[in-house]
């Protein structure tokens, strides 16, 4: 293992000798619609029982008063707990490499500091590829299968994820967290992919276990990872049921959400491999248009009912 000087800012607890790792990471914030992400991250390393490597000082990284630290009693005893940056290994039996977890939070600060945190665990355990878990606000119906997109930077990650190899990005605009460090890893030539759950915008309920079920099965599917599904599955179920009886309390909603099933089921039908196509791999888009357009065909169901 290299000896690697690391940031003030993060903190290991433990060095194993870890095999060819692969980093999957995933972060609360705005690459994260429904949470789905940073929960299907969350239920690996519960699933797992990983090991913890160590962590990220958050003080440096954050706003206390808009993401707050949690207080919570443990044998009679007020802990504590901030805003976590966990890292986590597990020594994968199935694989011919182990795991690194990242379950992170978008950083409100300090970014560039933030990224030499995450890169100096890599350069530390050797870190080989990287996939970094996303979920965006999407013209998408609760009622189908989530649609995941993304891409790759080499064919040894795209191929078992079902997704296309792209070196470039040609995206220009806002970006995320998960955008700069893709870039950094990239940069140092580590091996990238991207998995993103596109998530229906007019689903208010959260976290949604129907996006991390998703891209934990396009992982478990890919490299065999031999991740029991089973509980994520029948929360995914339940969560679908209670969305549809959302949606059918309130009518004007109801038939927008049956007219983006229409218009999905045409775009199935025109083109198969929809599914597997790169919409944006860094980045999440603009939900503005998408607001707009539920919120002008809503004025438009009141005006044929005579309401105001």
């Amino acid at each position: 293992m290299p000896d690697v000087p690391l940031p003030d800012s993060l903190r290991l607890t433990a060095e194993p000798t870890l095999r060819r790792p692969l980093l999957i990471a995933g972060f609360q914030g705005w690459n994260d619609a429904g949470e789905a992400a940073s929960s299907a991250v969350r239920f690996v390393h519960r699933r797992w029982r990983c090991d913890v490597l160590g962590d990220i000082d958050p003080e440096e990284f954050y706003d206390f008063t808009q993401i707050r630290p949690q207080v919570r009693l443990e044998r009679g005893e007020r802990i504590v707990e901030w805003p976590p940056n966990l890292f986590s290994s597990k020594h994968a039996e199935a694989l011919d490499r182990d795991v690194i977890l990242l379950s992170g939070i978008e950083p409100h600060a300090g970014w560039r500091s933030y990224v030499e945190c995450v890169m100096a665990v890599c350069e530390k355990f050797n870190v080989e590829g990287a996939i970094i878990l996303g979920a965006l606000l999407a013209e998408v119906s609760h009622a189908r299968p989530v649609r995941i997109t993304g891409s790759a930077s080499a064919d040894w990650l795209a191929r078992p994820l079902g997704i296309t190899t792209r070196t470039r990005s040609t995206y220009q605009g806002p970006t995320g967290i998960v955008g700069v460090l893709t870039q950094a890893l990239r940069d140092k030539g580590i091996a990238t992919a991207s998995l993103w759950a596109n998530m229906p915008f007019y689903v208010q309920r959260t976290p949604n276990p129907k996006g991390s079920l998703a891209l934990l099965e396009r992982l478990n599917r890919g490299f065999g990872l031999g991740l029991n599904l089973h509980d994520l599955e029948v929360f995914a179920a339940r969560f679908e049921a209670q969305v549809a009886g959302d949606i059918e309390e309130n009518s004007e909603v109801a038939d927008y959400a049956r007219r983006v099933a229409s218009i999905a089921d045409e775009e199935e039908d025109d083109d198969e491999e929809a599914l597997d196509e790169p919409q944006t791999s860094e980045e999440l888009p603009d939900a503005a248009s998408m607001v707009e357009d539920l919120e002008r065909f809503l004025r438009e169901q009141r005006g044929q009912q005579g309401q105001p």
